[in-house]
């Protein structure tokens, strides 16, 4: 896959421990070494990390990664990652954009749905976000092994039950663009394509967030395109807290962050009664093909 490119930012002052798994999972779904471009991110020039995430990234063969040395907003993040698509793909390259404490699942290998997409004329797909827990809900440390999967068993919704405070379509800030052609980029917060200027031709027909429903998470649950979000770790709270601090943080971000902190409230664990646990794999109940041609044939009357 020569024309597949992944990008992601990791802040070496939270995220390290992240970075090897998050490697081995998107070599294994294919992406070649060359074509991973990782952001280090560190206040100061200083940081161990950022060596430490240099040596990382040589011992899986991926070239040296960017560094970006300044204190981390969310706009200055994306015009980074703006600019790393800019220099390292055509715009009839593909490309996933993943944030390092994301691994994403695919229903089918990559080949396969690259071609599904180009033979349909779709330029991009979103998914949903599917949080992942320690067993008890622990804001647990990251280990080097097992697995993340093994570490973080629970599938849960927390993002959009954190959300419901906010007002106007939360809902929104709880899909992510996972695959999109490099003619297009993402809009601040990665949940979708810029639409300015851009023919945007998603896989589902209209923009996922617009389905009715993305506010259950029965409906969520069956979305064949998810992010694994191994976001509720031990380093949750401090990185909140340092990003919404920070001069120039975004608005929507701060408010997410607050409204996260206080649902989480004193305890280092998320309460696994408040929050809608997945059960079974409601994706499989219907063959992916068949779910996305649905959502596609019904978007006009599916869409608020």
């Amino acid at each position: 896959m020569r024309n597949v490119h992944l990008i992601s930012c990791v802040g070496v002052a939270h995220d390290l421990p992240l970075l090897p798994h998050f490697l081995k999972h998107y070599l294994g779904l294919g992406v070649l070494p060359e074509n991973i471009h990782i952001i280090i991110n560190a206040a100061e020039p200083g940081h161990h990390g950022l060596a430490a995430a240099e040596d990382i990234a040589a011992a899986n063969g991926i070239r040296a990664p960017r560094r970006w040395i300044a204190p981390y907003t969310s706009n200055d993040m994306w015009e980074q990652r703006r600019q790393t698509q800019a220099d390292a793909a055509n715009r009839d390259d593909w490309v996933i954009s993943a944030d390092v404490d994301e691994l994403h699942e695919y229903p089918a290998r990559l080949p396969s749905i690259l071609s599904y997409m180009e033979r349909g004329g779709s330029n991009c797909a979103q998914g949903v976000f599917i949080d992942r827990l320690a067993p008890d809900g622990a804001l647990a440390p990251v280990a080097a092994d097992p697995s993340l999967f093994a570490q973080y068993p629970v599938k849960a919704d927390v993002a959009c039950t954190v959300r419901r405070g906010e007002e106007g379509a939360y809902w929104h800030g709880t899909v992510k663009l996972m695959l999109y052609r490099a003619m297009l980029s993402p809009r601040l917060g990665g949940h979708r394509a810029e639409t300015e200027n851009a023919d945007v031709r998603s896989i589902y027909g209209a923009n996922l967030s617009s389905f009715r429903g993305m506010t259950r998470a029965a409906i969520r649950f069956g979305i064949p395109f998810r992010v694994h979000h191994f976001k509720w770790t031990a380093a949750l709270k401090r990185a909140v807290r340092q990003r919404f601090e920070t001069k120039g943080a975004s608005e929507v971000g701060s408010r997410y962050g607050r409204n996260l902190l206080g649902f989480i409230g004193d305890e280092d664990h998320v309460d696994l009664a408040a929050v809608p646990i997945m059960s079974r794999d409601y994706a499989s109940l219907m063959p992916w093909r068949l779910r996305i041609a649905a959502m596609r044939r019904f978007s006009s009357r599916m869409t608020a």
